[in-house]
């Protein structure tokens, strides 16, 4: 373990005070409580598995145009769809190993993230964050502040399909928080991001399977996207989930994944460590790679292989994270 620095002490106290019973909730066989942010974390064992897909959507055509026959326009544009179709960045599947690691069993929610906020105020120490952070973050949520200004009219709040509490309840998944403020975050609380690879495995185990409870879609074990009714948001339709933004983390344990990881898939879409790469030149400013999918987001994307890429300061209302660690 690493030695603890100055203000661990204070850091730790404020983290029992912020989070009361959270802070020692009881650790499953397999799982530990890390220390700095009363987390609990799932133990993943080293081993092999499989990353990537060799599948492709299973509405893509059976045969694309081309060849020697002329393109009409509507053939161009299906075969400027055809990497997305066939799930091109996600490809080659091969077989990794890995070292073992832990993970946090849920996505940090807006009541740590609310200690960590508090620390970086008073503190106003960055010394841990990234070095190509902006120059004067706050790490402050994107929802944590007058988002949209409309809400402060009754009239209007009154037939909005969310409110301040969609995404500032303690018990929600953070929201609106780019690459640096998880990383800032992880930095704090002595841990790190996962790699692609790492949340990859923590997903689907080394079965490869699509999901994290198999390889059959089943409604009702992830929040995942397509209704327009939940008990967030009265309006017509069916939520086959019970969410149309996030739910509380940990919300599906049937849902969990081979190492007891909560919602890998969908909730809350979650930053990983690593740049994006897909074989192409790299935009002027690098990608991050996103992973899990949200509450937005249809079967099909979030499976476990399913990869997403955003410049590291884009925040939005499905955007998440959860931290990683090294194992003695």
């Amino acid at each position: 373990m690493k030695p603890m620095r100055p203000g661990d002490a204070v850091r730790r106290l404020a983290v029992a005070l912020a989070l009361g019973p959270a802070m020692a909730a009881p650790a499953r066989a397999g799982e530990l409580v890390h220390p700095q942010d009363g987390a609990v974390m799932v133990e993943v064992p080293g081993g092999e598995f499989l990353m990537g897909t060799a599948e492709s959507h299973p509405d893509a055509p059976k045969q694309w145009p081309g060849g020697d026959k002329p393109l009409f326009p509507a053939d161009a544009l299906l075969l400027r769809a055809r990497p997305g179709w066939e799930h091109a960045d996600e490809r080659p599947q091969r077989k990794l190993t890995l070292k073992g690691f832990a993970l946090d069993r849920e996505e940090v929610s807006n009541a740590r993230y609310r200690v960590f906020l508090e620390w970086m105020k008073r503190t106003r120490d960055h010394g841990r964050c990234h070095p190509q952070e902006p120059k004067g973050k706050d790490h402050t949520p994107r929802y944590w502040k007058d988002f949209n200004p409309l809400l402060k009219d009754p009239g209007y709040a009154a037939t909005a399909p969310f409110s301040t509490a969609t995404f500032r309840a303690p018990e929600k998944p953070v929201v609106g928080v780019d690459w640096f403020d998880a990383y800032a975050y992880a930095a704090w609380a002595g841990k790190r991001l996962p790699t692609e690879a790492e949340w990859e495995y923590a997903c689907r185990g080394n079965d490869g399977r699509r999901w994290p409870w198999g390889n059959d879609w089943r409604w009702g074990l992830a929040n995942a996207g397509g209704e327009k009714k939940g008990k967030d948001v009265p309006s017509r339709g069916y939520e086959k989930d019970g969410y149309i933004y996030s739910a509380p983390v940990g919300s599906f344990p049937k849902g969990r994944s081979p190492f007891g990881a909560d919602d890998m898939a969908g909730n809350a879409a979650e930053w990983a460590a690593d740049e994006y790469k897909d074989g192409t030149p790299p935009s002027r400013e690098p990608l991050r790679s996103l992973r899990g999918g949200s509450s937005r987001n249809y079967p099909s994307s979030v499976r476990c292989a399913k990869r997403f890429a955003r410049e590291p300061g884009f925040r939005d209302f499905d955007l998440g994270f959860r931290c990683a660690r090294d194992l003695p």
